[in-house]
C-alpha cells in the first residue's frame, strides 16, 4: 500500500510537470548499480546485496536483477551479494566520485553457502550513463599533486576553465579569481558545499568564503551537459567534505613558504622601467598552512563525525614592493547518521572567516590605497534521506549560509582619494560594509520501475543583501588629466553615500525519466525555474553639494525583476560495444541565466535610491591632487550623472526600468563526445560543444539606441611598438538623453553569441603506483550583431561600456571575439579572451623506498592586450568621460602562460599511521611572464609593466594521517 501511494504521487508529479528525466545521480553525490546474473548469464532476482563503506546500506535486487545504491558519499566502498544456493560474491575497493555512476555486473556461480568469490578486478572506469561534462578531483589528487591549495587552482586544471591569474605556490590565495567556461558568464557559475547552493548571489558567480582545503574528500567540476539538475550554464563547483566512518581516522599538516626559498625572476630593464628599490617583481614574503581532521564512530554502525579546522597566513608583496596579508580560519564539523536502513540524517557545519590587510595593493594601489577586511561566513546545512522499499529513495535538504564582510580603507574615511596622470590612486579609498544572508530547501528523489529510472525533485533559495558604499572625503574622488598639473585640469566624481537593501528568491522543479535498452540508455526531462528580484526601502544621506544630491528616502519596489523559463533536457548514451568500454553520447540542453540579489541584474536596479553620482571637469586650484567642495562649486562643469535627475534634484523615483516584456536569458547547448577505456583504469575522452546565447540582458540609457549618438570626435595618436590608432568617439543627442540618466534591463535585441569548444582528456585512476589527469581545449567565443540599428547603443568602442551584459568590451564587432574584463582584488587591465588553446596535467608516481613523485602543468594563451583611452571627453550629457578602445584587437596578446610545479615527497611509515614529508617546487623554471601592463594611452607610463609570475618558491611540508 505504501508503494502504491508513493506512486501515485510520482505520477502526480510528473502529470504536473509534463515531462520525463536525466540520469540518476545527483552531482554531488555518486551511486553504484549492481546487476546481478548467474553464470549463465540469467538475470537473478532476490538476492541480498550489501553495501558497506562511507555508508552503510542493504537492499534486494529486483526484477531485473539489479539494485541500486544512490546517493552516495564519494568514498571507496564494498559490495556484497548474497543468495542461497549461489556463492557469495564480493567486489571491495569500489571507488565512488561525485556526479558518477559506478556499474558492477556481479556473476553469482553455483556453490555452497559457505563458499565466498572475491574480486579484484578493476571497476569500470567509464560511466556509461554520464550526460555532462564533469571533471572529479579526487581525494588522492587534492593531496598528492602540488597546487596552491585553493579551489581556483582546482578550477585552472579543468581544460575549458578559464582562470584569470595565476597562483604560484598560494601567491593568489586569499583571493577570488574570475573565471569562465564554454562562453557561459562569470555570473552564471555555481558553488555547492555537500549539494547545498552557497553561491555569493549579490556578487554573482562568487564565492561567499573561502575553503579548508583538508576538509575535502573531493571537488566536482561540472561544465554543461544534459543533467536536469544543473540550473545555470556556467561552472557548477561542488566540494564534498569528509565524513567520519567505523574506523577512528584523522590528518595534520604544515605547509611553509619564505623569502629565502624563492627565486627572482624580474627583467633588469622591468626593474629599472617600475623603478623596484629591491630589483625583484611579485613576491611570496611568506605562506603558512596548517590545520588537522579528526573522524570516526560515536555509535558504531549508527553515529559518525568529522571535525576540521584549518588556519592559512599569507603575506605577499606587489611589483613596487607593498604588503597584502591574509589571514583564512576554518572551521567544519559533520556528522551523519545511519538510525535503521532506510534513513539516513546529516548536519554539516562550516565557518570561514578572512581577513585581510592590504588588499587591493598593486602597482596603482600603493598602501593607503588599500582595504583591511573582516567578516566570517558560516553555512548550516541540514539533510534527510529516505529509502521506500526497495524502488524509491527521497533526499531532502535545507540551509542557511550568512555572508558578511567589511572593507575598511587604510588611509580612512576622511582622506580624499585621487588618481595620478600615471594612473595610480593616492590618499584613501572607498569603503564597503555587506551583509547577504541566504536560506534554501531541496528535495530529489528517485523511482525505479522496469527499465525506467523516474527522478523528480524541487529546490528554493532566497538571498537578500544590505550594503555600504562610501566615498572618503565627503564623496568626491577626483582623476587627473593628461595636462595636469599643468593647468590642474581634472575629472571629478561626486558619489552619494550608497545604501542599498534588495533581496531574490528563485525556485525550481524537474522530473523526468532515463529509459535503459541493453547498451542504450534515453534520458528525458524537463525542468522550471523562476525567479524574482526585490528592492526594499532604504535611505541615502545629502553630499557635500546637497543642492545637487541631496538626502532621499526611497519606498520599496516587489518583484522588480520577474523571469521563469521551461528547459528540456534531452541526452542518450550508447555503449559501442559488448564489453562497455567505448560510449558515444550527445545532448541537448536548455538554461536559463538568473538575476542576482544586488543592484546590476536585481531588484535594487529599479530603487528610486540608485547608485547616484555627477561627473565633472574641474580644476584643481591649489594643484594637491585632488578636488575639495569648494573647487568642485567653483570650477565644475558637469558632464555626465547617473541615477538622478540635475534640473529635480529632489525628485525621488527610480530612472531605471524594467522592460515589461523582458525575458530569461537563454543557453543553447549541443554537446556530443565519446569515451572509451583503453586498459583498465585508464580513459580517453572527447568531447565537443556548441552554444548559442540569446535574449541576452543589457541595460542601455533608456530610450536610446544607435541612431541618436552622432560623432564627435576622432582620437588618434600612436602606440610604440603597435602603430597608429584612429577612434571614433560618439556622444548622444541632447533631445535623446533621459531622464536622470536611466538605464532600461531588456533582452539585447537582434544580438546573440556562439560558443565552438572541443575537449580532449586522459584519466587514470590510481592503480599499479600512479595516476594522471591530462587535458586539452579549444575555445571560440563571437558576437554577433544581426540588426545593428537595435543592437548597439552608444557605437563607441568602450572598456567602460556598462550598457553591455556583465562586463563584456563594447568592440562593436560583427562576428568579433568576446572578451571580457576582469577585475578584483587589486587587479585591473585584466582582457580574458577565450583561449584558442590550454592545456592541463598533473601525475602522480608511488616510487620505491616510499618516495612519491608528483607533478601539474598548465599552458594556455596570453589574454589581450586592450588599448584604450581613459575619461576620454565627449559633448555627451549622460557620458561625458569615457573610456575608448582604441585599437579593438582581441588578437593582440600577452604571451602565453606555461606553469610547471613538482613534489618529492617521503612516506614513513608509522604503526597504523603515514608521516608524509614533502618538497614542492612551484614555476619550477623560474618564468617571468608578463601578466599585467598599462594599456591605458593617456597615461605616461603606456606599456609598463603592472604584474608579472611570482618566481620560483619551494615549499616544505609535513602531513601526518592516520
Amino acid at each position: 500500500m505504501r508503494i502504491r501511494c508513493v506512486g501515485v504521487a510520482l505520477g502526480l508529479v510528473l502529470s504536473l510537470a509534463i515531462c520525463s528525466s536525466a540520469f540518476g545521480q545527483t552531482q554531488f553525490s555518486g551511486r553504484i548499480d549492481v546487476a546481478v546474473k548467474d553464470s549463465s548469464g540469467a538475470i537473478v532476482p532476490g538476492a541480498t546485496v550489501d553495501l558497506s563503506g562511507q555508508e552503510i546500506h542493504t537492499t534486494v535486487s529486483d526484477a531485473r536483477g539489479e539494485a541500486h545504491f544512490l546517493n552516495l558519499a564519494p568514498g571507496v566502498y564494498q559490495v556484497k551479494v548474497a543468495l542461497s544456493g549461489f556463492s557469495t560474491f564480493t567486489s571491495a575497493n569500489i571507488p565512488v566520485a561525485a556526479a558518477v555512476a559506478v556499474p558492477l555486473p556481479v556473476t553469482l556461480s553455483v556453490g555452497g553457502v559457505a563458499t565466498e568469490v572475491n574480486v579484484t578486478a578493476g571497476v569500470p572506469v567509464i560511466d556509461v550513463k554520464k550526460n555532462t561534462t564533469v571533471t572529479t578531483v579526487s581525494i588522492e589528487e587534492l593531496q598528492n599533486i602540488p597546487s596552491a591549495r585553493d579551489p581556483w587552482v582546482v578550477l585552472q586544471s579543468v581544460p575549458t576553465v578559464m582562470v584569470d591569474r595565476v597562483n604560484v605556490g598560494g601567491s593568489e590565495s586569499g583571493q577570488q579569481s574570475n573565471y569562465y567556461a564554454k562562453g557561459a558568464s562569470g555570473t552564471a557559475n555555481t558553488w555547492n558545499l555537500d549539494g547545498v547552493p552557497i553561491t555569493d548571489e549579490a556578487s554573482q558567480g562568487s564565492s561567499p568564503t573561502y575553503y579548508d582545503f583538508d576538509a575535502f574528500q573531493e571537488i566536482s567540476i561540472t561544465t554543461g551537459g544534459a543533467d536536469v539538475q544543473s540550473t545555470t550554464p556556467g561552472v557548477q563547483l561542488n566540494f564534498v567534505m569528509k565524513s567520519g566512518s567505523n574506523i577512528f581516522h584523522g590528518d595534520g599538516r604544515f605547509f611553509w613558504e619564505g623569502e629565502s626559498l624563492q627565486g627572482n625572476n624580474l627583467d633588469p630593464a622591468i626593474a629599472t622601467q617600475i623603478g623596484s628599490t629591491t630589483g625583484k617583481g611579485n613576491r611570496t614574503a611568506s605562506n603558512k598552512d596548517r590545520g588537522f581532521g579528526v573522524g570516526g564512530p560515536i555509535v558504531k554502525d549508527k553515529l559518525w563525525a568529522y571535525g576540521t579546522y584549518g588556519r592559512t597566513n599569507v603575506d605577499t608583496l606587489t611589483i613596487i614592493n607593498s604588503h597584502d596579508t591574509t589571514q583564512l580560519e576554518n572551521v567544519g564539523l559533520k556528522f551523519t547518521a545511519q538510525p535503521v536502513n532506510w534513513l539516513r540524517p546529516e548536519f554539516t557545519y562550516f565557518r570561514g572567516n578572512k581577513t585581510k590587510q592590504g588588499r587591493g595593493a598593486s602597482a596603482l594601489h600603493p598602501p593607503e590605497t588599500t582595504w583591511d577586511q573582516t567578516g566570517p561566513s558560516p553555512v548550516y546545512k541540514g539533510q534527510v534521506g529516505f529509502t521506500i522499499g526497495d524502488s524509491v529513495v527521497v533526499t531532502a535538504r535545507g540551509a542557511h549560509a550568512l555572508n558578511g564582510f567589511t572593507l575598511n580603507p587604510e588611509g580612512g574615511l576622511n582622506t580624499p582619494a585621487y588618481r595620478d596622470v600615471n594612473k595610480v590612486w593616492h590618499g584613501s579609498y572607498e569603503y564597503f560594509s555587506t551583509n547577504r544572508p541566504q536560506n534554501s530547501a531541496a528535495a530529489d528523489g528517485n523511482w525505479f520501475h522496469g527499465r525506467h529510472e523516474v527522478k523528480f525533485g524541487f529546490s528554493w533559495r532566497k538571498a537578500s543583501v544590505t550594503s555600504t558604499s562610501i566615498w572618503p572625503g565627503g564623496g568626491i574622488f577626483t582623476e587627473a588629466r593628461s595636462t595636469y598639473p599643468t593647468n590642474g585640469a581634472t575629472t571629478a566624481f561626486l558619489v552619494r553615500d550608497f545604501y542599498l537593501s534588495s533581496e531574490a528568491s528563485y525556485y525550481g522543479v524537474y522530473a523526468g525519466d532515463t529509459i535503459s535498452y541493453d547498451r542504450l540508455t534515453l534520458n528525458l526531462a524537463l525542468r522550471f525555474d523562476g525567479a524574482r528580484g526585490s528592492a526594499l526601502p532604504v535611505s541615502q544621506p545629502a553630499t557635500v553639494l546637497p543642492s545637487l544630491l541631496p538626502a532621499i528616502q526611497a519606498p520599496g519596489v516587489p518583484d522588480a525583476i520577474k523571469q521563469s523559463l521551461p528547459q528540456p533536457r534531452v541526452g542518450f548514451t550508447y555503449a559501442v560495444d559488448e564489453n562497455r568500454k567505448t560510449v558515444v553520447r550527445g545532448s541537448y540542453a536548455l538554461f536559463m541565466s538568473q538575476i542576482g540579489s544586488g543592484n546590476f541584474i536585481g531588484g535594487a536596479f529599479v530603487s528610486p535610491a540608485a547608485y547616484s553620482y555627477a561627473i565633472f571637469h574641474a580644476t584643481d586650484t591649489n594643484r594637491d591632487g585632488h578636488v575639495d567642495a569648494s573647487e568642485l562649486a567653483a570650477t565644475g562643469v558637469l558632464v555626465g550623472y547617473s541615477g538622478f535627475d540635475p534640473a529635480h534634484p529632489n525628485l525621488v523615483q527610480s530612472f531605471n526600468k524594467v522592460d515589461p516584456n523582458l525575458v530569461a536569458p537563454k543557453t543553447h547547448e549541443i554537446a556530443v563526445g565519446v569515451d572509451h577505456e583503453l586498459i583498465p583504469n585508464v580513459a580517453i575522452g572527447a568531447n565537443f560543444t556548441y552554444r548559442r546565447f540569446t535574449d541576452i540582458y543589457w541595460q542601455p540609457l533608456a530610450g536610446a539606441t544607435a541612431s541618436d549618438y552622432v560623432l564627435d570626435h576622432t582620437l588618434t595618436g600612436t602606440i610604440p611598438g603597435v602603430g597608429a590608432y584612429s577612434a571614433p568617439v560618439y556622444a548622444l543627442m541632447a533631445s535623446a538623453a533621459p531622464q536622470g540618466g536611466g538605464r532600461e534591463l531588456s533582452n539585447r535585441p537582434g544580438y546573440h553569441q556562439r560558443y565552438l569548444g572541443a575537449e580532449l582528456t586522459l584519466t587514470k585512476r590510481l592503480s599499479n603506483r600512479w595516476m594522471a589527469r591530462v587535458g586539452f581545449s579549444t575555445n571560440s567565443h563571437r558576437e554577433y550583431f544581426d540588426n545593428p540599428a537595435t543592437s548597439l547603443a552608444d557605437p563607441t568602442a568602450r572598456v567602460d561600456a556598462t550598457s553591455n551584459n556583465y562586463s563584456l568590451l563594447g568592440f562593436n564587432q560583427n562576428g568579433g571575439t568576446v572578451i571580457r574584463s576582469s577585475a578584483g582584488s587589486g587587479k585591473s587591465n585584466l582582457y580574458v579572451t577565450p583561449a584558442q588553446w590550454q592545456i592541463v596535467a598533473n601525475g602522480l608516481w608511488q616510487g620505491p623506498l616510499g618516495l612519491n613523485f608528483g607533478g601539474s602543468m598548465l599552458g594556455r594563451q596570453g589574454w589581450s592586450r586592450i588599448y584604450y583611452s581613459s575619461n576620454e571627453a565627449s559633448a555627451d550629457p549622460i557620458e561625458g568621460a569615457k573610456d575608448v578602445i582604441v585599437i579593438p584587437n582581441a588578437d593582440s596578446r600577452l604571451p602565453s602562460i606555461w606553469s610547471v610545479d613538482a613534489r618529492v615527497e617521503k612516506v614513513i611509515k608509522i604503526p597504523h599511521a603515514n608521516l608524509m614529508l614533502d618538497f614542492d617546487v612551484f614555476n619550477l623554471f623560474n618564468a617571468g611572464t608578463t601578466l599585467r601592463q598599462q594599456y591605458d594611452v593617456s597615461a605616461p607610463t603606456l606599456n609598463n609593466v603592472l604584474e608579472i609570475m611570482n618566481p620560483r618558491i619551494a615549499r616544505l611540508g609535513a602531513r601526518f594521517t592516520f
